[in-house]
């Protein structure tokens, strides 16, 4: 029977343990006096521990590192001062230190994290806690009725929330006038008593308050500019009655600040630096004392039966102002026009084609201003070109409607509007016999209405021939209207 296992040394090389670490021989161990030396178990591998004393106590047993080969215990004691061995490369312990057991203990990093983990926690709780108090619904009456909104809610989700319970404002013009239904402020708020600036009420948050209160919005005015040292047009006022229209006073523009609208292009006076100076469009008569002179008219020539007409004034001795239409002169009526002149004659302006297009042939306010001013300017100009004189700044309006919107826009251009007494309704074309009455009625200075164009006009021509010498033989003089307005002028 073997007994290979007493006797390890003699099987050394069979059994040697290539990654087995090599044990220094132990050491045994010494009674001192009165101590006992414990019994060691079959397995027991520790050494015995060295004090700075060198104490005979026994040594605390090491622990077998981690994944050693056990090895085995039935060894021969050995000499107690047979030399120890150690790994190589490993340094020998002291024989004053203690060699200290290798136990399993918590690291640092451990504790940090447990650390770490509580913090967040904590912090999770804190963030829940402040999130629940910020979305906690508010309690608040809106016009009466109880509603809860987010804790986050403004004037306007309460608005909303309520039901839109007011009507917007309007937007106003610069003057007042209603510019834009809808557009003024959406709703006056109050909020707790205080009341609200409606431009910026819809922002204002909720939290903290209790009540609110909706009214109808404000009206606003559009936006506008303001600017210094802006032209200030002049007026024109319109005074008195008659049939002479003339400017008694120039009118002037004036200077100061102005504001536009941005939506309605109106503007408005602030601040008048320099006041303007109105233009004074005096109706009147002329006044001749009693003086029996007359101005004779026609319209709407030349034409046809105006050289017939003029045959009649000649023969007379009669003078007249014949009211041109512009594109009329031309041809057999160029000639007609510098005979007119030739024989003492005034001609004037009716207009360049009667107020045709948007005046509808009968005013000249249905059209622009500048195709008012066109009427005129290009009616002076035929008769320039007809007759190679300027022409006379007086003018006849077609309909005889020259309101002061005209007035305003033509004042540089004419001198005087020329209106009438006597109306001969000649041109409803009635028989010679009723224009010759109407010619008969006249008084001092007064101005007749007739018509040497737009049509057949021997029943006007007829008439003057019966009138005509009858005014004569009873004192009449027939003037022109530059003549006329020599005269000094009365109110009535």
């Amino acid at each position: 029977m073997s007994h290979d296992n007493d006797f390890p040394e003699k099987h050394g090389a069979q059994r040697t343990r290539t990654h087995a670490r090599p044990r220094p021989a132990k050491k045994p161990l010494v009674a001192q006096e009165g101590q006992r030396i414990p019994a060691r178990r079959a397995d027991e591998h520790a050494y015995p521990v060295e004090t700075p004393s060198r104490s005979s106590e026994p040594r605390a047993p090491r622990a077998q590192a981690s994944g050693a080969p056990h090895m085995p215990t039935n060894r021969k004691p050995t000499d107690s001062h047979a030399p120890r061995t150690h790994a190589p490369g490993k340094p020998h312990p002291s024989r004053n230190q203690t060699p200290v057991a290798q136990t399993s203990t918590s690291r640092p990093s451990e504790t940090v994290f447990a650390i770490a983990g509580a913090c967040v926690a904590l912090m999770l709780v804190i963030f829940g806690v402040v999130h629940w108090q910020s979305t906690k619904p508010i309690d608040i009456t809106v016009n009466g009725q109880e509603l809860q909104l987010p804790r986050t809610a403004t004037v306007n989700d309460a608005f909303e929330a309520a039901g839109s319970p007011a009507t917007a404002g309007n937007m106003l013009d610069i003057d007042g006038e209603l510019l834009q239904e809808g557009s003024g402020t959406a709703y006056t708020a109050t909020l707790d008593g205080h009341e609200l600036d409606p431009t910026t009420a819809a922002d204002t948050p909720l939290d903290g308050h209790t009540s609110i209160d909706f009214a109808n919005g404000v009206d606003v005015e559009e936006p506008s500019n303001t600017a210094e040292n802006q032209p200030i047009a002049h007026g024109a006022q319109d005074v008195g009655h008659g049939p002479l229209h003339i400017v008694t006073q120039k009118g002037q523009d004036g200077s100061g600040t102005i504001k536009t609208g941005q939506v309605s292009g109106k503007q408005q006076v602030i601040e008048v630096t320099n006041d303007p100076v109105d233009t004074i469009m005096k109706r009147c008569y002329p006044d001749t004392q009693g003086e029996k002179v007359v101005a004779l008219t026609f319209d709407d020539g030349p034409w046809d039966d105006t050289n017939e007409l003029l045959d009649v004034l000649r023969d007379n001795g009669a003078k007249a102002t014949f009211f041109t239409v512009g594109n009329r002169i031309s041809g057999n009526g160029v000639d007609t026009v510098k005979r007119e002149v030739a024989e003492g004659h005034q001609v004037a302006t009716h207009t360049w084609d009667h107020a045709a297009g948007d005046g509808q042939s009968v005013n000249l306010s249905y059209m622009s201003a500048e195709q008012q001013r066109e009427e005129i300017t290009k009616g002076f100009q035929a008769i320039e070109d007809a007759t190679g004189q300027k022409p006379s700044f007086v003018m006849r309006a077609p309909g005889g409607n020259f309101p002061t919107e005209v007035w305003s826009n033509v004042e540089d251009l004419v001198v005087a509007d020329i209106g009438w007494d006597v109306d001969t309704t000649d041109w409803k074309r009635p028989e010679a016999s009723r224009i010759a009455a109407e010619l008969m009625r006249v008084t001092p200075g007064d101005i007749v209405l007739m018509h040497d164009g737009g049509g057949n006009r021997e029943n006007t021509i007829e008439g003057l021939r019966i009138a005509l010498p009858k005014l004569v033989q009873d004192g009449w003089k027939f003037v022109t209207i530059d003549e006329l307005m020599k005269y000094p002028t009365k109110d009535s």
